[in-house]
């Protein structure tokens, strides 16, 4: 993993152990396993603004985005070469 998809990682096995789940890799299925609410979904916007100094366009939070860390990582990456 690099340097992006591991603190993502990271960060959504800390929420995996809060709510009592298993472990996470790159390719866990967040919207399957049930771990995104409305909730923890702002936090992990958060996280990803604050950690990567991007900015997320509320118009770009759909489902997909949220498929696995994998995703939410690439995503990330493509938003960090973006001018702001």
């Amino acid at each position: 993993m690099d340097d992006i998809e591991q603190p993502i990682v990271d960060y959504i096995s800390a929420m995996m152990a809060q709510a009592g789940g298993g472990p996470v890799d790159r390719e866990t299925p967040l919207l399957e396993i049930g771990l995104l609410d409305s909730i923890s979904l702002v936090k992990l916007v958060h996280f990803l603004q604050e950690r990567f100094k991007i900015s997320i366009p509320d118009t770009e939070i759909r489902a997909e985005l949220f498929e696995s860390p994998a995703k939410l990582a690439a995503y990330v990456s493509q938003r960090a070469t973006q001018p702001a």
